[in-house]
C-alpha cells in the first residue's frame, strides 16, 4: 500500500469512525455541513464525529468554515486536488482491494490497541504502592 495512504489512516483516520468519514466524504464529495449532520449521516456520535472532522481539517483533506457568529463549524472539502485523490486512493483501498481492506483494519486495530495500552503502561510506570 502506498506509503502515504498508510501514513493518513494511522495518524489522521486512526478509526473505524475515522473510517466511516472519510469515506463518506468521498462518496458525497458536494457535502457542507456540521459534525451533527455528519454523524447523523454516518449513523455516529457527534462527539466521536467532531474529533474526526478536526483531525481531517488540520490535515488539510477537510476545510472547517465558521458560520452563525461562531455558533457552529461546517466542514465540506477544499478545492485542492490533493485532497479529493488521497479520499479517493483510500475509498479504492479499501471498497475494491480485499487485500488493501485486510491492511487497512490492521493499521486501525493496531492503533486502538496502543492507544489502550498507553495509559495503562503510563500508570503503571507512575503505581509506587507496594
Amino acid at each position: 500500500m502506498d506509503p502515504k495512504l498508510v501514513t493518513f489512516i494511522e495518524d489522521v483516520v486512526q478509526n473505524v469512525v475515522g473510517l466511516d468519514v472519510a469515506l463518506f466524504y468521498q462518496a458525497n464529495p458536494r457535502t457542507f455541513d456540521t459534525a451533527g449532520g455528519v454523524a447523523l449521516r454516518t449513523h455516529r456520535s457527534i462527539e466521536e464525529v467532531e474529533k474526526v472532522l478536526e483531525r481531517l481539517a488540520a490535515a488539510g483533506v477537510l476545510e472547517a468554515f465558521s458560520r452563525g457568529e461562531g455558533r457552529y463549524t461546517c466542514y465540506a472539502l477544499p478545492k485542492d486536488p490533493a485532497a479529493w485523490n488521497l479520499l479517493c486512493r483510500l475509498s479504492e483501498a479499501f471498497l475494491d482491494r480485499s487485500d488493501s481492506r485486510k491492511e487497512i483494519i490492521r493499521l486501525i486495530v493496531k492503533r486502538q490497541a496502543a492507544g489502550r495500552a498507553a495509559p495503562e503502561a503510563s500508570d503503571a510506570v507512575g503505581d509506587t504502592r507496594q
